[in-house]
């Protein structure tokens, strides 16, 4: 049963990442998701469904279109990957907090936090790649993770009658949202140009939604070590320019510490702790 669950959630975000690859292209571009069909770009020959398995049919057409053998990009099976990963993962994790014998209220609120872990981190791959390329952080992805979380929060607050879950949430989104806000306040103000966009003050905020005022605090800093190291990096390989370095997206980096919030957050916390013993 765990091997056909684990294949089962695999294949299931492979799948889904394949959808989001379209989501990735198109959105930014304002075209429609559903309308034309997948088509290789260069020819614009309809791509057949035996030639749009994840992962399979990239590797099987050696990373070329059927038709005019112009190059896919590698990006489209990284995507798929990374989904069929992170799904897996979250499985995993869901599976791990099951205790011996769950009642029916504990294994309904297992179930609806795997789902809520599943979209989350699907709007987390969406927003981390089109802010890549686009610096732009979509109102599906930020304003959608608070709805998700806030939601979430109030579902199980009514499985476990009590309104501690809503109020977490919605304290976690208020955090959050503030404190980055302030963050983004204070920068511009030092820098005297916008230090960030106003989509990362919004994800940070469904952050908090999702996961808590600690877990805010944990992605800013992961984020932010993450974040200034890669840009360091960049500047000495001459990548891009100092005076360029607050235009580097922030996204992709608050998603990474969220990442590491939901798989290490107990063991990211007391490894702090014990920095102080």
């Amino acid at each position: 049963m765990v091997l056909i669950l684990s294949v089962f959630s695999f294949g299931l975000g492979a799948c889904i990442a394949s959808f989001l690859n379209v989501v990735i292209w198109r959105v930014p571009r304002g075209e429609s998701i559903v309308s034309p069909p997948s088509h290789c770009p260069k020819c614009g020959a309809p791509i057949r469904w035996w030639q749009n398995v994840p992962i399979v049919s990239w590797l099987a057409l050696r990373g070329k279109c059927a038709r005019c053998r112009a190059p896919i990009s590698p990006r489209y099976v990284l995507v798929e990957t990374l989904g069929g990963c992170l799904f897996l993962a979250v499985l995993r994790m869901v599976a791990a907090a099951l205790p011996q014998s769950p009642d029916v209220s504990m294994l309904l609120s297992h179930a609806v936090f795997a789902f809520v872990m599943w979209t989350w981190v699907s709007l987390m791959i969406v927003g981390s790649f089109i802010d890549y390329d686009h610096k732009l952080l979509p109102d599906f992805v930020t304003v959608g993770g608070m709805v998700l979380g806030v939601a979430h929060g109030a579902f199980q607050s009514a499985v476990f009658h009590s309104v501690f879950h809503v109020l977490y949430s919605v304290a976690g989104l208020a955090f959050g949202f503030g404190l980055l806000w302030l963050v983004r306040f204070l920068g511009s103000k030092a820098f005297r140009r916008e230090a960030m966009g106003m989509g990362d003050v919004f994800l940070m905020g469904a952050v908090g939604a999702l996961f808590g005022p600690v877990a805010v605090l944990a992605t800013l800093v992961l984020s932010s070590v993450v974040g200034s190291v890669v840009g360091v990096a960049m500047i000495l390989l001459s990548k891009t320019r100092l005076g360029s370095f607050a235009e580097i997206p922030y996204g992709p980096y608050i998603c990474l510490g969220c990442l590491a919030w939901m798989f290490y957050g107990p063991e990211l916390v007391s490894m702090y702790i014990g920095l102080f013993k």
